[in-house]
């Protein structure tokens, strides 16, 4: 286990160097079932039934002795059962899966932090944030060069959080990286509308970043000018190494990084806390993560540090945020966490959809977005949210609250202004946990997110596309075709007739391809999983043109609720609208048990 002990005053500055200085002086220490034959053409296909820097070290440059591991040159953490080099080898396809360009400041580096346990890394980003984790990849458990990464797109290592998940070195243009936190404040500047001090908040405050907002989100937009560098080092104010398990605590100033003012103008960005006399005075937000080595989970802290001397510190609401797994309305294929929502302990409604959440059980929440933003806050419980009615691996995610106190707001946002699926809620709440005097600090908040679950599946079934039943299109040397000059509009795949399939849900996946991509967005084909013993669409996706992003061959996924149905008869159907040439590939359906 290689871990850097470095333990500083909690009442000390933070510690800020560039890259640069850093170059200067030196690295501070720190296999299908047996098909029954089809009578008839399916019906068509109806809806489911209700049931950068030149001093900034780029993240693919390499050692420049090949035998040398990340682990003695980079700010590497092994608390897993494997090697220095293995989990060097996992760092190397974990950063490389995001796509950053070699010369790019924005990406990992070398003197970022990085964490390997048998579970997960994290990517602890300490050049231009406050050590934000901006990536964790789940791996398999295992030990010694048997760890792995519990799945992978298309042999590409996918970070589970919403930065570079398409493999193209970006950062989201709506958020501060992959978790924002910030806390409201609602005493009036002398350019603000007096009346912001009924409303929710005046500007926001939160650490300064290095990352700015490209989304039309003027408020936050405004406070872009004047942040600090990518290339600043921003090292950790505390360390607590365990056995199996390191706490690191960052710790700075609470500054405004939001103005609206409605002009939003930038005015006083990142300046200290207005407190409500009008004099601004310096309050500490610490931010800090437990990463473990032989579990599930992460845990996030939060607390205040008011200064001697201050007057009394609190606000309107409290520090709301979370982290930010994917983006929306359109997420990741492999992190549509919005498909299946679950409360553990305490049933609630959906108004936007007029459904219940059941306690205790994958509720399907597989709707069009709303317009704008879809919450659910003080949810006061674990919450669980995931692509599958199943817990897979780096699939899905449970929030919870887990301080001695104040853990009621548990929440998540399909946000569409800012552009992302949010798992966080509100912390340290105004009232709550604060006010808290001058030369006190408040309570330490802690919000866990667990990522466990399955990381194989139970059963898993390729059915080639020509071995299917057909009621249109013909055989090609790659699948099954259909095109607008020969055929009609019909099923161009149905079956296989299974009866074989077991588990608590599956995922088919559809790989098929379309000749043109671009010419508009109408519907070109619609997949479904159908249990024809039961006469019952479970699944259903109509397919766009412009969902398929190129030529090439693409897979769409759909997952389903398979409980009660062991013995059924199902088919995984293809129906083509006659408005564009796609051919089929492949059909496979991976079965899963609940863990």
């Amino acid at each position: 286990m290689l871990a850097l002990i470095l333990f500083a005053s909690c009442s000390s500055e933070p510690k800020q160097a560039t890259l640069s200085d850093i170059l200067e002086t030196g690295s501070p220490e720190q296999e299908p079932a047996e098909e029954a034959q089809p009578t008839a053409e399916p019906a068509e296909p109806s809806q489911p039934s209700e049931p950068a820097t030149d001093s900034a070290d780029s993240a693919t440059d390499t050692a420049e002795d090949p035998d040398t591991p990340y682990s003695s040159m980079w700010n590497v953490d092994n608390f897993s059962a494997s090697t220095d080099l293995h989990a060097d080898t996992l760092i190397e396809q974990a950063i490389a899966g995001l796509g950053f360009a070699a010369d790019s400041v924005q990406g990992p580096n070398q003197q970022d932090r990085y964490f390997v346990g048998r579970h997960y890394i994290a990517w602890i980003d300490q050049t231009g944030f406050h050590g934000k984790i901006n990536g964790i990849w789940q791996l398999n458990g295992e030990s010694g060069d048997s760890l792995d990464f519990a799945y992978t797109e298309d042999g590409r290592a996918l970070n589970m959080l919403i930065i570079g998940e398409n493999g193209n070195g970006e950062f989201p243009g709506g958020y501060p990286g992959a978790e924002h936190a910030e806390f409201p404040n609602r005493t009036p500047e002398e350019n603000d509308n007096p009346n912001c001090a009924t409303t929710d908040w005046c500007n926001q405050y939160a650490h300064e970043e290095a990352a700015d907002f490209s989304t039309d989100i003027p408020w936050w937009s405004a406070c872009n000018t004047g942040s600090i560098s990518w290339d600043t080092l921003l090292l950790p104010t505390t360390e607590e190494s365990e056995p199996d398990a390191i706490k690191l605590v960052w710790e700075a100033p609470l500054v405004k990084e939001a103005d609206g003012d409605g002009t939003f103008d930038g005015d006083d960005c990142h300046a200290d806390w207005l407190f409500e006399d009008g004099v601004r005075r310096t309050v500490y937000l610490r931010a800090g993560y437990k990463l473990y080595g032989d579990q599930n989970h992460i845990d996030r802290f939060y607390q205040f540090r008011n200064p001697a001397g201050n007057p009394d510190f609190s606000g309107p609401m409290s520090v709301i945020g979370g982290y930010v797994i994917t983006r929306w309305p359109n997420p990741h294929p492999l992190k549509s966490f919005d498909q299946w929502l679950k409360p553990e302990q305490n049933g609630f409604d959906d108004n936007n959809h007029n459904m219940t959440f059941h306690a205790g059980q994958w509720n399907d929440h597989r709707h069009e977005p709303v317009s704008g933003d879809e919450v659910f806050g003080w949810i006061a419980q674990p919450f669980s949210m995931s692509a599958l009615p199943v817990r897979v691996a780096g699939r899905n995610a449970k929030l919870s609250n887990i301080a001695s106190a104040d853990n009621d707001d548990v929440g998540i946002c399909l946000c569409g202004v800012h552009g992302g699926i949010e798992m966080g809620g509100g912390l340290l709440h105004g009232g709550i946990s604060l006010p808290i005097a001058g030369g006190e600090t408040s309570m330490e908040a802690v919000r866990r997110l667990d990522f466990g679950g399955a990381t194989q599946p139970s059963q898993a079934f390729l059915y080639p596309a020509e071995t299917l039943a057909h009621a249109t299109g013909v055989a090609d040397s790659v699948g099954w075709v259909a095109n607008t000059a020969d055929h009609s509009a019909g099923h161009m795949i149905y079956g296989p007739y299974a009866v074989d399939w077991q588990g608590d849900a599956g995922e088919a996946v559809f790989a098929m391809s379309i000749d043109d991509h671009t010419a508009n967005s109408e519907v070109v084909v619609s997949i479904d999983v159908y249990d024809s013993t039961a006469n019952q669409t479970i699944a259903f996706q109509n397919i766009k043109r412009d969902d398929f992003t190129s030529t090439g061959t693409q897979s769409f996924r759909l997952g389903f609720d398979f409980r009660n149905r062991t013995g059924h008869t199902m088919e995984t159907r293809v129906y083509w609208h006659d408005k564009a040439q796609i051919r089929a590939e492949y059909i496979s359906v991976d079965m899963w048990m609940e863990q």
